[in-house]
Formats: structure tokens, C-alpha cells, sequence
């Protein structure tokens, strides 16, 4: 059976029957889920995205002072926090074998979203991981919701070309999978964009304020398409390497 694979432009364009029962995929390229496919990959062993600082703290009070805490406000890190929401950040020496509890403006909030409303399963990706991701959703066979995470509930084009580059890989194998109208968009966005993926970012209204606080190394960072395995999976709770499929 083919898989369709379509994508929510921006949480306030999302419909819950959209999501639910549905696999998803949460995008935040700028710069949540990029940083926390950089924890991943630095060793973290799970981070536990939570919609407000006060939620980091109070998890914290019941974990222990183990637990790291990470996000952003306006792009910059929180006071009092161990990291910001820098991918650059999220080192083996800063975050290898701890957990995370992380809060930012927009990715962990759609995160949360998906999982309020049903989604199953739910996978965390960013340009760097978008074709293990992809490859990902292919074995798992089900339709499947590239879902943007946007800034601010309104629609982000560095998200929407991650999940074109998810749509991308998924597009190859056409006997298994077919693109909706949105899914066709994100697609065409990538392909324009992958001429220079940084540069596109940079062009972008989040990618611009990124630059003007000081943060244009993460813009390259988040723009290496395919340079992580990774594949990670929220399971409502926390954000883990996703494991073998279960059949």
C-alpha cells in the first residue's frame, strides 16, 4: 500500500485529524530540533521537551540536579540555564550521558502538540537527520505529517524546506510513497533551496535575526543536510534515539 506523506505549513494551519493516529515528524531547523539531534549525537540519553521554563525547573526539583537544562527566549538562553538553544552547545563534554529537560519558543510546543493530539509515532528532525528520518518513515510504511513547527504559530521556510528534504527521499521511491499538494510544495522549496542550503536559511525571517544576535554559525550548522544518522523519536514524554521497528 502507498504511504502519503503531507506536511502542516504552521501549527495554526494544523488540524488535529491531521495528526492523529498518524506518524508525524516535528521540525524546528531553527534551531530546537537541530539542537536536539546534537545532544543526541553527542550522547545525551534523553531530553524532555516541556512547554515552559517554570516545567524545566520544577522537573529538575523532582530529577535532580543531573538533569541539564536547555532553551530559549527571543533566541537567547534562559537565565539560569545550563545551555541555550545553540546546536554548537550540545557537545560530548557539555551533554554526553545526561538528560535534558528543554523549553523554546516554538519546537517544543508543536512537539507537545502532536502529542496531545494523538499522533503515534512521533519523530524529531532537522536538515541534518531529514534523510535518515525519511528512510525511516518509508519502513515504517503509514502516512505520514511533516509537521512545522513555524515561529510564532506562522509559517517558517527553513522548516518547511527540512521537510522537503524529507519529502525529498520519500518522493524516490515512488511505488511506496506519494506526495499531497502540501507535501509538493515543501518539496519545490527544497529543491531551490539545496542549490545553498545556508544561504537559503540565512534569507529567511528567522534565519536574519539569527544572524543579527549572533548566532550564524548555527545557520551552517543546521544547513548540513544528511550529517547525522540519527533517528529520534518522541514518545510523549522524552526525546530518545528511536529503536528497532517493532513487528
Amino acid at each position: 500500500m502507498t504511504m502519503r506523506i503531507s506536511v502542516i505549513l504552521a501549527p495554526d494551519v494544523a488540524a488535529e485529524d491531521e495528526l492523529t493516529g498518524r506518524s508525524c515528524v516535528v521540525i524546528d531547523v531553527l534551531r530546537a530540533t537541530t539542537s536536539m539531534i546534537a545532544a543526541l549525537d553527542a550522547g545525551a540519553t534523553a531530553i524532555y521537551p516541556v512547554a515552559e521554563a517554570e516545567d524545566a525547573w520544577a522537573l529538575r526539583a523532582q530529577l535532580g540536579d543531573s538533569l541539564l537544562l536547555g532553551g530559549e527566549r527571543g533566541g537567547l538562553k534562559i537565565n539560569g540555564f545550563d545551555l541555550g538553544n545553540s546546536p554548537r552547545e550540545y557537545t560530548s563534554e557539555a551533554v554526553g550521558n545526561t538528560m535534558l529537560a528543554m523549553t523554546t519558543t516554538n519546537g517544543t510546543a508543536a512537539m507537545l502538540a502532536a502529542a496531545r493530539a494523538g499522533a503515534s509515532p512521533i519523530f524529531i528532525a532537522s536538515l541534518r537527520n531529514a534523510p535518515a528520518t525519511a528512510r525511516r518513515l518509508l519502513r515504517e510504511g503509514r502516512d505520514a505529517v511533516l509537521y512545522c513547527a513555524g515561529t510564532n504559530g506562522r509559517v517558517s521556510l527553513d522548516d518547511i524546506i527540512a521537510a522537503g528534504a524529507i519529502a525529498s527521499v520519500c518522493e524516490e521511491s515512488r511505488s511506496r510513497a506519494t506526495l499531497t499538494d502540501t507535501g509538493k510544495l515543501a518539496l519545490a522549496a527544497y529543491r531551490l533551496a539545496s542549490r545553498d542550503v545556508a544561504a537559503a536559511l540565512t534569507a529567511t525571517i528567522h534565519g536574519r535575526r539569527l544572524v543579527e544576535i549572533g548566532f550564524e554559525g548555527d545557520i551552517r550548522y543546521a544547513a548540513a543536510v544528511g550529517a547525522s544518522q540519527t533517528v529520534a523519536q518522541f514518545d510523549g514524554l522524552m526525546v530518545r534515539v528511536a529503536g528497532h521497528l517493532l513487528r
